[in-house]
């Protein structure tokens, strides 16, 4: 099982180690350090797909001339003001480990004796708060302009791809309330209500502007695993001549690797509820089709996304134990063990959230407006009705 460590890095002073798992929620408010644990990850799991699908010394690229910070700086927008002289990260990989200490030096990156054996494909894919920038501006890919290819850009052109597929003939049904489909007419993103009527995705609202990529794109990237990969016919030919006997493994997506910011962004509750369970079912189609562990690391403020992600871990514990009976769908159960959660609190810390007696992931620090609630109706009824 894959894990990171990061310590005064940004507001995060020590995640802890953190084993990957398929379904993970990060909680705590902002400027937390959040997206920036994501992001450390994200980056290394791209290092290590790269690591394992080249047929060049990726290594010792980036373990030279500072490129491994500096990469990371310019691709998510990071400042100096993130890094120090205690800052430290570890990443132990499937098939490599990456070390980082200090504030300038370079990464140690090292591969394990099972790399040649063990590696693979993956189709990982960031998918931004910012993602409804895709609709919200027209022709966006030709009007976003970036010094240097960043999260956001790669995100834009990501979409491109993505999109293909869902054609009028092959529409795709979005997880929000109101019965919207998705269809890409020749390059326009529109959507379909269920009479038929069409919106073009600029005009749509908010809520529909944000869920539309994400929910398109984590369906994309997940239905990905178990086909082809995109490579190119000289990156094919290489890998069948050197390595004949696992290139399969190289030549075929074996899991997906989704990175998603906070999903519930403009949604109503029962849109939260319709994109987490959409998550977990494209999730667990990937599982299902790779030979390698796929995951979702999910970002998030919202109570609603927590409680859904409870009710799938409890149906998980009862569906194991031969207990459950059509409380949930089983094309969104996932394994009980599949599920994790993290808080980090103001000091920059890192706690898991996990109960495994209950089991449930712990809301408490999340929804803590409700105990002030709570408290004030109280008073206020003791005021008002004497």
């Amino acid at each position: 099982m894959a894990s990171l460590r990061i310590k005064n890095f940004g507001p995060v002073v020590d995640s802890t180690d953190i084993k990957l798992t398929p379904l993970m929620l990060l909680i705590g408010r902002q400027s937390s350090g959040k997206s920036t644990f994501m992001k450390v990850l994200c980056f290394c799991r791209w290092i290590e797909k790269k690591m394992m699908v080249s047929t060049d010394d990726i290594a010792n690229q980036y373990t030279h001339d500072n490129r491994f910070i500096k990469e990371l700086k310019v691709f998510y927008r990071l400042n100096e003001d993130y890094f120090n002289d205690k800052t430290e990260l570890k990443y132990d990989g499937d098939v490599i480990t990456i070390e980082y200490a200090g504030i300038n030096g370079n990464a140690e990156i090292a591969r394990k004796k099972s790399f040649a054996e063990k590696r693979y494909n993956s189709k990982l894919c960031y998918i931004p708060s910012e993602r409804n920038l895709v609709s919200a501006i027209q022709n966006v890919d030709k009007t976003y302009k970036a010094t240097e290819r960043d999260v956001l850009f790669n995100f834009i052109y990501e979409w491109d791809e993505a999109k293909g597929p869902y054609t009028s003939e092959h529409p795709f049904r979005l997880a929000a309330t109101g019965g919207f489909s998705y269809v890409n007419k020749s390059g326009a993103d529109v959507l379909v209500r269920e009479d038929g009527s069409e919106t073009p995705a600029f005009y749509a609202s908010s809520g529909m502007q944000s869920v539309m990529p994400m929910d398109v794109m984590t369906n994309y990237i997940a239905g990905c695993v178990g086909g082809n990969a995109s490579l190119s016919m000289y990156e094919r030919n290489e890998i069948n001549k050197t390595d004949s006997q696992n290139a399969s493994r190289r030549l075929v997506y074996q899991s997906a690797q989704l990175f998603i910011e906070e999903p519930e962004q403009n949604l109503y509750p029962e849109s939260q509820k319709l994109v987490i369970m959409s998550i977990a079912r494209s999730l667990k189609n990937a599982l299902g089709k790779g030979s390698e562990q796929s995951m979702a690391l999910i970002t998030t403020h919202s109570p609603y996304v927590m409680s859904v992600v409870n009710v799938l871990l409890a149906t998980a514990v009862a569906a194991e134990k031969g207990l459950v009976q059509d409380v949930i769908d089983k094309d969104y159960i996932l394994p009980s063990s599949s599920i994790s959660g993290y808080y980090i609190d103001e000091k920059g810390l890192f706690q898991n959230i996990l109960d495994a007696e209950v089991p449930m992931l712990s809301g408490n620090e999340l929804d803590g407006v409700s105990d002030w609630v709570d408290d004030c109706i109280s008073r206020l009824n003791e005021i008002l009705f004497v």
